[in-house]
């Protein structure tokens, strides 16, 4: 290259800018040598076609094609990788990282075609003509490379007036490899391969930039735009809008997927302890109205004995959603005229009080105008309110003062956690779709950081991020926050991020289990959804219709194994003890998996305290347990709930199976007024037809606009909220008989056949379907015209139809009732049926029968499973005796963990541990010496022991004791 390369020492907390070479430099020859720091340098050898580098104090430097590549080590498994132009545009240090480099002893060898980086636990090749890099483990072992001849492309951008960078990179995977992560998409797949995901912050999108594979490495994208990630045949990429970095990733390898989860987290943060309640049952609905209605719900579950932790006050506690007072953290003093006197109330029912706030704050309250006198609101409007404005979070000021009024108004009063609702960031109606949420927040203009386009999707990182640091200056109770949304780091908030207002039906059931573990897997451990479903749309009468009550049920059993457990929604009543007289077996189904939940809390607090002490994940895609298991690479139905249980959760009806919706009438059978295919239509402005804009035709009308994956707004529409379109011509029938003809929408639709007006609902909401019948004879066309308009929430209108011949195989025989689920247990490990305690070998699919009480559960073999009482309260009767529950078939060691719930005292050393440890082949059980104590700590406690075996009884009721001990502390073995 003909110039000296100048030593890179990279900062701990900012992103590395490369330094160019000083003025003045005289070229080196072609030789190895000493820069000017005494460190190794080596430029322009014969046939390196212009590859050189320098070695660093804690990493290498490249150049190679006009690329600069700096290699630095975050721990001896751990290297950044950051490649840039030779400029770093960067003006702040990063959001996700607080890692430092780390002194690592590594060595740097060369061949003719190749440089070697070396560290006991990685080895990274580079090829010398493209710097290309090659990822191994210490013994060799390929984990990944990237794209040998392109690994990364950098297009010199300006943006909002700043320069930066387009950047994207490129992997090689193998064709046996599995990957992970990426946050919450609702797909229907738990493994990444194959996939094209446009990586956008939305209401029903959780974005983290971080892979797993099943190859036991993982990755870390440290850029902040919209962001693609895309494998096909060309290899596995990832693109940035604005990387003004470069490409800037993580290569993080273990040698297990919890050692990566570890790396990841000692990159981004620890996941700190949450409450003990946090882990028991959060009761939520769009909303509790008035402070006594809070308070009797409360006093209901009570008196019912249905366990609860904690009861939820959503938002427009403060006034109206149409007046100045939005989320000023203040009370309506009608509706909630003393909310520390509530609280108190709450607080005597053993229970905590959790309340939504939003990052749109009301003109009209003292936080708007302390905010305001900084400039610290962004101008659009919020689209509910039309009265409030989003705070800047990216200002250190800004999350200062948006805590200081949450303190005042929220805390101060003994709220106890905060539900931060639209994180995302929600600027609009559309914040359903990710191609208008990069627009809307784009047009928020530039934050405290810089322009939108480059900090597109971390404000939840930043928001979450200032309410616990508020919180940890100034009490010692310990955060639980709920967001909406969610960022690599997250997990050092308190932060639990949820999937958004998901619609209620089996295939969104099917959606949280597959996507859910792609929040966990990447180091953010806690996670949780709407049970039930937010909007119940597609089941006519809510509680009242058997479908959604059997829906309901099963749904709950999945939130039993989530990380939090949850309900809420809207459109339905949900209070468990409501069903108690509605419908007894589904009141039962929704007591006997509470029950188990929280007769599952030792294991579950036990395993918490992993979480934070050692980088554990508690819900897991079967990989992380079985990552050499190849039959998990398309399992996407179930999961492991901590080191034991595998969980298949139900998502399908058994009991009241509804008809296939109506399809999507093909263009073939459709022509518009002037005999083309398809049917003519025209779009408005306004949801009243006020101001025409355009015309087209749809060869069939099914739209979720924008439609995907990355389509323009409809031509002439200014937003994709407040528009109305018409669509007109014929239907002509296939076959003689009788039609249902019908419209699936949301807002308001109306469909006319020949004229006449057959299905309508003319008002706002969430999708639903309305049909007609019609009798036609083949060959018939009947005039059709479709009206709708949009003002908010998602998109979607489709013209359906049931023909004649559809119609009479849904009346036709019905299948006889199948209650059974097959399940697929991963090999290398026996198995039991948690209800039955029958054994299985691994490696096989086996069957059992799922009434509605019952959710498949399955026990490794080797596993130790303590259990506690049945309790109203996750921290009622703390001395209770344990059952713990020994399943043989090889060794297995648990680490129960106690603390006060409730401090962070934990931290300074006020916890105990103990080590329960089953030897197989010498059939005993040590229970090793408790290590730290804390005030309070119950000082003897019973364990009863069941050692799970042939003949033994199954199931969640207490069994029978093979012995009990009490345990006071001192290290016992006992022999079975």
């Amino acid at each position: 290259m003909g110039a000296v390369l100048v030593a890179l020492m990279v900062s701990t907390a900012v992103h590395a800018v490369p330094v160019a070479p000083p003025s003045g430099t005289v070229p080196l020859a072609a030789q190895t040598g000493l820069d000017n720091r005494g460190h190794l340098i080596r430029v322009g050898q014969p046939g390196d076609a212009g590859f050189a580098f320098v070695r660093l104090e804690n990493g290498v430097q490249l150049q190679v094609a006009g690329v600069t590549k700096n290699l630095i080590f975050y721990g001896a498994g751990i290297v950044r990788v950051n490649a840039t132009l030779g400029e770093n545009y960067w003006t702040a240090p990063s959001l996700a990282v607080i890692g430092k480099p780390v002194a690592v002893k590594f060595t740097v060898a060369e061949t003719a075609d190749t440089l070697t980086i070396a560290s006991a636990r990685l080895r990274i090749e580079v090829r010398k003509a493209t710097g290309a890099l090659r990822f191994f483990d210490a013994a060799g072992k390929l984990y990944t490379e990237e794209n040998a001849a392109a690994p990364q492309t950098l297009k010199p951008l300006t943006i909002s007036g700043a320069p930066t960078l387009e950047a994207s990179n490129r992997f090689t995977l193998r064709p046996d490899e599995a990957i992970y992560g990426l946050g919450f998409n609702g797909t229907d797949t738990s493994n990444r391969r194959g996939s094209d995901l446009l990586l956008v912050q939305t209401n029903v999108g959780i974005i983290i930039p971080v892979l797993m594979s099943s190859r036991r490495y993982g990755v870390l994208w440290d850029t902040y735009s919209q962001m693609r990630f895309k494998d096909d045949a060309e290899g596995a990429s990832m693109w940035a809008e604005s990387a003004p970095g470069g490409v800037d990733y993580y290569f993080m390898a273990g040698d297990t997927p919890d050692a990566v989860v570890g790396e990841y987290r000692a990159l981004t943060g620890q996941a700190p302890m949450v409450p003990k309640q946090a882990f028991g049952l959060f009761m939520s609905k769009e909303r509790y109205k008035t402070q006594q209605q809070l308070v009797d719900v409360a006093r209901a579950f009570r008196a019912d004995g249905f366990p609860l932790d904690y009861i939820v006050q959503d938002w427009q506690y403060w006034g109206s959603d149409k007046d100045g007072s939005w989320s000023g953290m203040t009370w309506d003093p009608t509706r909630y005229p003393d909310p520390a006197g509530m609280v108190r109330q709450v607080h005597d029912l053993n229970l905590k009080l959790m309340v939504s706030i939003w990052p749109s704050i009301g003109n009209d309250t003292a936080l708007a105008r302390e905010l305001d006198s900084h400039g610290l609101r962004f101008a659009p409007l919020h689209w509910i309110s039309k009265h409030a404005r989003i705070y800047d979070a990216y200002s250190p000021l800004g999350r200062q003062i948006y805590f200081k009024h949450i303190k005042s108004g929220l805390l101060d009063k003994g709220v106890d956690a905060l539900w931060m609702d639209g994180t995302e960031i929600e600027v609009s109606s559309a914040m359903w779709n990710a191609q208008d949420n990069i627009r809307d927040t784009k047009a928020l203009g530039n934050n405290a950081l810089g322009d939108f386009t480059r900090y597109l999707n971390p404000y939840s990182l930043l928001t979450t991020q200032g309410t616990y640091d508020g919180q940890r200056a100034t009490s010692d109770k310990r955060v639980f926050t709920l967001t909406r949304s969610g960022w690599a780091g997250a997990q050092r908030t308190g932060a639990a991020s949820w999937s958004g207002d998901i619609f209620a039906s089996w295939k969104t059931l099917k959606q949280q289990v597959a996507d859910g573990v792609n929040v966990t897997v990447t180091g953010n451990p806690y996670w949780t959804q709407d049970t039930g479903g937010f909007f119940v749309a597609d089941f006519p009468g809510g509680e009242k219709n058997p479908a959604w009550r059997e829906l309901y049920a099963r749904w709950l059993q999945f939130s039993a194994f989530n990380p939090i457990m949850r309900i809420h929604g809207t459109n339905v009543e949900r209070e468990p003890y409501l069903f108690k007289s509605l419908d007894p077996a589904v009141y039962a189904s929704l007591l006997k998996t509470t029950q188990l939940r929280y007769r599952m809390l030792p294991y579950i607090y036990s395993l918490g305290w992993q979480v934070t002490a050692n980088g554990y994940t508690l819900m897991r895609p079967l990989m992380m347990d079985f990552p050499d298991d190849r039959a998990t690479d398309t399992i996407d139905d179930s999961f492991m709930f901590g080191p034991s249980l595998l969980v298949h959760p139900v998502t399908r009806a058994m009991y009241h199976i509804l008809p296939p919706p109506a399809a999507t009438i093909p263009g073939e059978y459709l022509r518009t007024p002037d005999g083309q295919p398809g049917l003519a239509g025209q779009y408005f402005e306004g949801e009243n037809f006020e101001k025409p804009v355009s015309r087209f035709v749809d060869a069939k009308v099914d739209h979720n606009w924008p439609d995907p994956p990355l389509a323009e707004l409809p031509a002439g529409l200014s937003s994709l909220s407040h528009f109305s379109a018409r669509w007109q011509g014929t239907i002509t029938a296939p076959e003689d008989g009788e039609y249902e003809i019908g419209v699936e929408g949301n807002d308001g639709f109306r469909l006319k056949l020949d004229g006449k007006t057959v299905a309508e609902d003319w008002a706002a909401g969430a999708a639903r379907y309305k049909g007609a019948t019609v009798s036609l004879r083949k060959g018939q066309a009947v005039g059709v015209e479709i009206e709708y308009y949009q003002i908010d929430g998602n998109r979607v209108l489709r013209l359906a139809w049931r023909r004649p011949s559809e119609r009479r195989a849904l009346g036709g025989p019905k299948a006889a009732l199948d209650e059974s689920v097959e399940t697929y247990l991963p090999q290398g490990a026996g198995w039991y049926d948690f209800w039955s305690n029958d054994r299985f070998e691994g490696g096989r699919r086996v069957t059992r029968q799922v009434p509605l009480d019952l959710v498949p559960l399955y026990v490794r073999a080797g596993s130790i499973v303590p259990m506690g009482p049945n309790v109203q309260y996750a921290t009622q009767d703390p001395g209770a005796a344990y059952e713990v529950r020994i399943y043989p078939g090889a060794d297995a060691r648990f680490t129960l963990y106690e603390d006060d719930n409730e401090t962070y005292a934990y931290e300074k050393g006020a916890r105990a541990t103990y080590d329960l440890v089953w030897n197989d082949a010498a059939r005993t059980l040590t229970i090793g010496a408790r290590r730290g104590s804390f005030p309070g700590m119950t000082r003897q406690r019973a364990l009863d022991l069941v050692l799970v075996g042939a003949g033994t009884k199954g199931g969640m009721a207490a069994l029978p004791a093979t012995r009990r001990v009490s345990y006071t502390g001192k290290a016992v073995t006992l022999r079975f």
